[in-house]
C-alpha cells in the first residue's frame, strides 16, 4: 500500500507562510490542505496564489480538523502561543515561527506544554540549515580553528528605512516590545550558540528608535507596501541596537541589528575568531565560508555537493556554482522536521539540530536582557531574567 502522505495546514500567510507553503511542496511528500489569513479575502486570495483548495480565517477550523497532521504556525508574534497551544492540545505537530512569543512567560507555557505531548515542535530557525553554516560548525566544533575568543558580527537590513515604511512589527501589541532584537538579532544569537555549541550568558545594549512615528498599517507585509493609510502611529519598538554579548566559557561577542540601513536588504554576517584561524559566513554569499590565517594565504571553501563535513553533504543539494540560498535553508529545516515527523530518522540525527521551543524561550529572555539593559545602562545576565519568571513577574522586563 501507498503510505498516506502526510497533511499540512499554513496558519498565517504573508512573507514567512507563503514560504513555508512553497518549501513544503518541494519536499515531495507533503499535501498542503489549508491556508489560514486573518480575514476571509485575504485567505480566498492566498489560496488561489498558492492553488491551496482550502481556505479560511478560523485557525480553529484546520487545528481541529483530524485529518491535519502539521499546523505551521506563521501569524504575527502575539498570536504564535495561541495557535501553536491549540495545535497540541488537538494533537498535532506544529513548527512555529519565531519569536515564539511576545514575553518570556507565554513562551515558557507553550514550551512545557510541547515537552509533555509526544507531538514534534520546531522553531523556525532556518539559518541553521544553510549547508557552509554547517561546515562552520562542524570546522568550529571540531577544533579545527583553535580555541574560541570572540564572535562577532551583524545583520542589516533596510526594509522599514524611512517614516513611510510601515508594518504590523512596529506595534508592540502585535509584534511585542522588540523589533529589531526580536526579529533578526535572535536569528543571529540562535546562528552563533549553534555555530560555537556556547549558551548565551549576558549582554550589554544600547537600541535607538529612528522613527518616532510611522504610517499606519492594515495588513502590510513583511518587504512589501500594500499601500497603507497615511495616518501616523507612534513607534516604541527599537529599529537598531548594538550589542556587546558574553558566552559561556568566557567567548565574548559583539552584535549590531539594523532594519534602517540603507543597501542592506537581509545582510547577516558572522564572523568566528580562534586561536590558529577566523571564519566567516554571509547570508548574502550562501555558498562561501571564508578562513583567514595569519601565516598562510587565506581561504574561500565553496559549497560543493558531496564535499565538507557530513552535515554540510546532508543539505548540499545543488552542484557547485548553483547556488543555495534562503528558500533553500528553509526547506532544509522543513524537509529534516518531517522526517522526524513521520518517525523516519529520531531527531538527534538530523544534520544540525532542530530549533526547539525551549531555545525559544532562552532567546525571549536574551531579548528582555537586552531591553532591559538598554534601559539601565548594565550588563543583564539570561539567568536574571529567567529567574524572575520563575519570581513570578514575568513581563517586567518587557513593559
Amino acid at each position: 500500500m501507498t503510505p498516506r502522505r502526510t497533511r499540512a495546514a499554513v496558519v498565517g500567510i504573508g512573507f514567512a507562510g507563503s514560504q513555508h507553503v512553497e518549501a513544503l511542496r518541494r519536499i515531495g511528500d507533503v499535501d498542503v490542505v489549508a491556508v489560514v489569513a486573518a480575514t476571509t479575502e485575504l485567505a480566498a486570495r492566498a489560496a488561489r496564489t498558492l492553488r491551496v483548495d482550502h481556505a479560511t480565517d478560523d485557525y480553529r477550523e484546520v487545528v481541529e480538523d483530524p485529518s491535519v497532521d502539521v499546523v505551521h504556525v506563521c501569524t504575527p508574534n502575539y498570536l504564535h502561543v495561541e495557535v501553536a497551544t491549540a495545535a497540541l492540545r488537538a494533537g498535532k505537530h506544529v513548527l512555529c515561527e519565531k519569536p515564539l512569543a511576545t514575553d518570556t512567560a507565554s513562551a515558557e507555557e507553550v514550551a512545557r506544554l510541547a515537552a509533555s505531548s509526544d507531538r514534534v515542535t520546531v522553531l523556525g530557525h532556518n539559518y541553521r540549515f544553510f549547508p557552509m553554516v554547517a561546515e562552520l560548525r562542524a570546522r568550529v566544533l571540531d577544533g579545527e580553528l583553535g580555541a574560541l575568543h570572540a564572535i562577532h558580527g551583524h545583520y542589516l537590513q533596510d526594509w522599514l528605512l524611512l517614516a513611510s515604511d510601515t508594518n504590523w512589527r512596529i506595534d508592540p501589541g502585535q509584534g511585542g516590545a522588540s523589533r529589531a532584537i526580536a526579529d533578526i538579532g535572535t536569528h543571529w544569537v540562535d546562528l552563533a550558540e549553534t555555530v560555537t555549541g556556547r549558551r548565551l550568558e549576558a549582554v550589554l545594549a544600547d537600541t535607538t528608535t529612528l522613527h518616532r512615528q510611522r504610517r499606519s498599517f492594515r495588513h502590510a507585509e513583511t518587504f512589501r507596501d500594500d499601500g497603507a493609510g497615511d495616518a501616523l502611529v507612534d513607534v516604541s519598538t527599537e529599529d537598531q541596537a548594538a550589542m556587546l554579548l558574553r558566552f559561556a566559557g568566557g567567548l565574548r561577542g559583539a552584535l549590531t541589528v539594523s532594519q534602517v540601513s540603507a543597501g542592506h536588504r537581509n545582510d547577516l554576517e558572522i564572523r568566528v575568531d580562534a586561536a590558529t584561524a577566523s571564519a566567516t559566513w554571509r547570508q548574502e554569499r550562501p555558498d562561501e565560508l571564508w578562513i583567514g590565517h595569519r601565516d598562510s594565504p587565506n581561504e574561500t571553501i565553496l559549497r560543493s555537493a558531496g564535499a565538507g563535513a557530513p552535515a554540510t553533504r546532508a543539505l548540499a543539494r545543488l552542484p557547485g556554482g548553483h547556488n543555495e540560498g534562503w528558500a533553500d535553508a528553509l526547506r532544509g529545516l522543513i524537509a529534516s522536521a518531517y522526517q522526524v515527523i513521520r518517525g523516519e530518522i529520531p531527531r538527534d540525527e538530523c544534520p544540525v539540530p532542530l530549533p526547539t521551543f525551549d531555545d525559544g524561550v532562552r532567546h525571549l529572555r536574551f531579548v528582555e536582557a537586552a531591553l532591559e539593559s538598554a534601559r539601565r545602562g548594565t550588563w543583564v545576565t539570561v539567568d536574571e531574567i529567567a529567574r524572575r519568571t520563575v519570581a513570578g513577574q514575568p513581563k517586567e522586563a518587557m513593559r
